[in-house]
């Protein structure tokens, strides 16, 4: 497969994450970071559809047994992207032959510094970049948020590295950097922060997440997060050209 860039690119898409929330076509849409070139919101990616015919095709969300979900895919991708939602928290993505980015998952509506996310990821596979973990979004300042379980055939691990700390029985590397592309809001520029495991987690087992325990340590690095009124999701994401793979997982609150 062709070599893509990681989470930190420069150049971002506006989704939810690769992920970014912006105004279209009168929605709030829930997007990740860009791993191509970069794409204005509102824009219309596919020749003779309107703006409404994109957003409709290249992002859906809505709530699930009392849960927030979200899918998006980039403008002009192409391949098959088939996700579900499960009984409660459960969902469950499969692609094959996909070129471009795409991220999807279950959460809640809005984050919050305090969630203490179970988890159980049943299955993994991902040819291609990407990530798997507790990704969202603050404003004031702005700020895109990752916690890094497990990763694609790329990985994640770039911009400055600010140390490594324990939380919830594992060890997790801290990374950041500024993003010169569109914030959630249609503005210049954004800061992204977040926590991969040092080693990936295994499939099949109950495991937690503890989201305080990143926030306080991004916070005594001085990067402490904003407004969290903005959907947090379980996120599975991917980019590349001609990726395949597969994830199941189940999330609850603890």
């Amino acid at each position: 497969m062709k070599k893509q860039t990681s989470l930190t690119r420069v150049t971002r898409k506006v989704t939810f994450g690769a992920a970014a929330i912006v105004a279209f076509a009168g929605a709030t849409i829930l997007t990740s970071c860009k791993k191509e070139a970069k794409t204005q919101p509102g824009a219309v990616g596919i020749e003779g559809l309107s703006k409404a015919e994109v957003a409709a095709q290249f992002y859906q969300s809505g709530t699930h047994n009392g849960f927030f979900w979200s899918l998006w895919k980039s403008d002009g991708a192409t391949g098959t992207v088939n996700y579900a939602n499960g009984a409660g928290g459960n969902y469950s993505v499969n692609w094959n032959g996909f070129n471009g980015n795409f991220t999807c998952g279950k959460g809640y509506p809005v984050g919050s510094a305090s969630y203490k996310i179970g988890y159980n990821l049943g299955t993994y596979s991902n040819s291609g970049g990407g990530t798997f973990g507790w990704y969202g979004w603050s404003r004031n300042p702005y700020y895109e948020y990752y916690v890094n379980e497990t990763w694609g055939a790329v990985s994640p691990h770039t911009g400055t590295y600010l140390g490594t700390f324990e939380s919830d029985g594992a060890g997790y590397n801290v990374w950041t950097r500024w993003v010169t592309g569109k914030n959630i809001d249609g503005g210049d520029g954004f800061r992204q922060i977040y926590s991969s495991r040092v080693t990936k987690v295994t499939t099949g087992q109950n495991r937690v997440i503890t989201f305080a325990n990143h926030y306080n340590k991004w916070s005594s690095l001085g990067y402490t997060l904003g407004q969290l009124n903005i959907p947090a999701i379980m996120v599975s994401e991917t980019w590349g050209s001609n990726t395949n793979g597969n994830i199941n997982c189940t999330i609850w609150m603890q």
